[in-house]
């Protein structure tokens, strides 16, 4: 009896271990699962940025406008001239009928060294101002308000040197030839209608005895096709040159120290043409 006891006890004891060994087997070790790798940081490509072309503002004036000219009830005119010794250039006004509706007359002068020069000229007839110029040829420019607010360049143009060769201290005068040639030229002095009047003014430097031809305008001016100033000199020569017929301009002839004739013809664009002035200008002009 105590044998059999002996025997289960031994049984249940063995039974014991068994089920105690299998609770503490430990399972196969797990690797460790290595983590994801983490995303390095990314270099973001700039964007390409557009560069603005910068235009630079351009300041534009009157003066950088062609000439003009006013209506009829605002016409007025603007001479010049320079002096062939001292380069001075002087500009006047003329007057005309808008003279009264005048604000003010801005004159511009650019030498040939490119130095440019303003000043205000008075809108009294007669006025006038003086610049400095070059030895060559120098744009003079004037532009006119007008007190309802209107502005116009109504001149532009060069002012040269003109000089005579050579002046004799007691000059013989001789005879103005006749013309001959050209019929543009002969028969009187005819002024045209009045919606085709245009003015020419003709002088003769007493000094240096440049003929010097200026438009003035008029209401035929808009009409003109050309404006051509002839000379017939002392010593035989004959001259013709253009005149344009903008108000202000002006062309030069070298004149002699003689008796020299100067006669203008006008051509309009209808296809008519007059002669509108011919006189004779001594030594002393």
């Amino acid at each position: 009896m105590i044998r059999k006891k002996s025997y289960l006890l031994m049984i249940l004891v063995l039974a014991g271990c068994l089920f105690l060994a299998g609770c503490t087997d430990t399972p196969d070790e797990q690797k460790p699962v290595p983590p994801p790798p983490t995303p390095g940081p990314t270099t973001a490509q700039p964007t390409p940025v557009q560069e603005e072309t910068i235009i630079p503002e351009v300041e534009y004036s009157i003066f950088d406008e062609p000439v003009t000219e006013p209506p009829a009830e605002l016409d007025v005119s603007v001479s010049a001239r320079k002096d062939p010794v001292y380069n001075i250039v002087t500009v006047v006004f003329d007057g005309g009928k808008g003279q009264q509706l005048l604000q003010s007359i801005d004159v511009r002068v650019t030498t040939a060294d490119g130095t440019v020069t303003s000043q205000q000229l008075p809108p009294g007839r007669g006025a006038e101002i003086e610049f400095q110029g070059s030895k060559a040829a120098d744009r003079v420019q004037v532009a006119v308000y007008y007190k309802n607010g209107a502005s116009y360049l109504i001149l532009d143009q060069k002012v040269g040197q003109t000089r005579a060769g050579v002046i004799t201290a007691t000059p013989t005068v001789a005879s103005a030839p006749e013309t001959s040639g050209d019929l543009m030229f002969d028969g009187p002095v005819t002024q045209p209608p009045k919606n085709l009047a245009v003015m020419v003014d003709v002088d003769k430097d007493p000094v240096y005895r440049v003929i010097t031809a200026t438009f003035r305008g008029g209401n035929g001016q808009s009409l003109v096709k050309s404006v051509l100033v002839h000379a017939m000199l002392s010593d035989g020569t004959g001259v013709t040159k253009e005149l344009a017929n903008n108000i202000g301009s002006i062309a030069e002839i070298q004149g002699t120290a003689g008796n020299d004739k100067v006669q203008v013809v006008v051509l309009y664009k209808n296809g008519e043409q007059y002669k509108i002035s011919e006189k004779v200008f001594g030594p002393r002009g």
